[in-house]
């Protein structure tokens, strides 16, 4: 199955935090649920277990796909009212996009997004931020 994968640019242990309530958000949305799931990267040496590094979403329904994107701005939303989340977006096909959301532009992202999950150039037709 196809996936878009979201990954998030931070300390490896706020990725982990940022990647595992994402797909919980997902996950308890009635209409995404079992779309998502998280990525886990191996664990280092020493370590006993590996941290999520990205979520991955399921592509294969356009339509809850448009919605994920719109609950993905929701999500981001709630978390950027404090601080700026960076994150990448990869497409199935390997076309990526990287952003930084802040709150003042969170509205503009999804749009940017929504154009770019659907197909869309990268930029979404405007500068990355």
């Amino acid at each position: 199955m196809d996936r878009l994968t979201i990954a998030f640019d931070e300390a490896p242990s706020d990725a982990d935090a940022l990647a595992r309530s994402l797909a919980d958000w997902f996950n308890d949305d009635e209409d995404l649920s079992g779309l998502a799931g998280v990525h886990l990267a191996p664990p280092l040496p020493g370590e006993m277990g590996g941290l999520a590094d990205a979520v991955e979403v399921a592509t294969a329904v356009v339509p809850l796909l448009t919605a994920g994107v719109s609950a993905l701005g929701v999500w981001l939303t709630q978390r950027v009212r404090n601080r700026r989340v960076s994150l990448s977006v990869t497409r199935p096909d390997g076309a990526g996009m990287r952003v930084t959301a802040d709150p003042a532009d969170v509205e503009r992202l999804v749009d940017r997004l929504e154009r770019f999950v659907a197909g869309g150039p990268a930029d979404g037709g405007g500068p990355a931020s």
